[in-house]
């Protein structure tokens, strides 16, 4: 998303031993407003703030999306004071131009029937609509998980025909079909390594790459885990410059997992997280060299399944 928060120039960078991703842990007031309050009332903007509250904790606690969780708990917030709550526009998102146009012919045909009157003769059915619909926006500027964008804008599908349903009295009784997919969400950390860097250099030292060779070994044993490599550097340089080496850093031994037969993800969905010397081990003077800085950690989180469940609507005319 074009507003999607950037922590001091911070990108992100997952190694997969099975394929998934996940994002950066940040909680705020809104989200903590969000997660305590309870929606109530069976109007539109009752129902959607439910919805939204129900999507940001998903991000936050299962994807750890939290920049994402973060717009959506203001959402929450919004809709659950009363004031009108619109449905994402693709332009403000990052979203490739294959996919702009059907989310934006997807927005209009929603909006249009909301403005028919969709939010009062069926609140909770265009509530679920507009919710479902800014997930698959939302999947869509991700674009490394499938499953998720196509269980997104199949029940956005589902949700517009429910909607075309119970505003349409002359329709008959909808024929709903459930069925159920098995997707995977990142858990808790399972393991951490460190390994360490010469000063100004991105390359490892042998005793470090013995270090990390040992560590892939013990990844080879363990199955559904997702690896993070975040780098790291001291403050004896320029800002900028520290950020750069970080990534660097961090790009070396990505290329070293990726070498010694690591699964991983697609490498144009591959980020770097670079965090340069805003994560300091240990805490110096600006200028200092400290060794135990110029790092590399790499985490392993471990990785389940979960069911999905996906409701298709068919209509039929009397």
């Amino acid at each position: 998303m074009l507003k999607k928060f950037l922590f001091s120039g911070v990108a992100t960078s997952v190694l997969f031993a099975s394929a998934t991703t996940a994002s950066a842990i940040i909680y705020d007031d809104d989200m903590s407003e969000a997660r305590n309050m309870t929606p109530a009332g069976s109007t539109f903007e009752g129902e959607l703030a439910r919805e939204y509250k129900d999507f940001f904790i998903y991000e936050a606690d299962k994807m750890y999306d939290w920049p994402d969780a973060d717009h959506f708990a203001e959402k929450a917030l919004i809709a659950n004071s009363g004031q009108r709550v619109m449905p994402e526009k693709p332009k403000d998102w990052n979203i490739d131009s294959v996919h702009m146009g059907e989310l934006n012919a997807a927005r209009d045909k929603l909006v249009s029937v909301l403005d028919e009157g969709g939010r009062d003769l069926a609140p909770r059915e265009a509530a679920i609509a507009q919710a479902r619909y800014d997930c698959w926006v939302e999947q869509q500027e991700e674009g490394h998980q499938p499953a998720h964008i196509a269980a997104c804008r199949t029940e956005f599908d589902a949700a517009m025909a429910n909607l075309d349903a119970a505003m349409q009295p002359k329709l008959a009784e909808a024929e709903v079909t459930t069925t159920q997919t098995e997707t995977l969400v990142v858990d808790d950390e399972v393991a951490r390594e460190v390994v360490y860097f010469d000063w100004n250099e991105a390359e490892l030292k042998p005793d470090a790459q013995a270090k990390l060779d040992r560590f892939v070994d013990e990844m080879r044993e363990m199955q559904n885990i997702v690896l993070y490599v975040e780098g790291h550097a001291d403050r004896s340089g320029p800002a900028d410059y520290n950020l750069s080496l970080s990534k660097e850093r961090a790009e070396e031994v990505r290329s070293q997992l990726i070498k010694q037969g690591l699964n991983v993800g697609e490498i144009e969905d591959l980020k770097i997280e670079a965090e340069g010397e805003s994560e300091p081990a240990v805490v110096t003077a600006d200028g200092v060299r400290e060794p135990e800085n110029r790092r590399v950690e790499i985490v392993a989180r471990g990785v389940s399944a979960e069911m999905v469940q996906t409701t298709t609507t068919t209509i039929t005319q009397d």
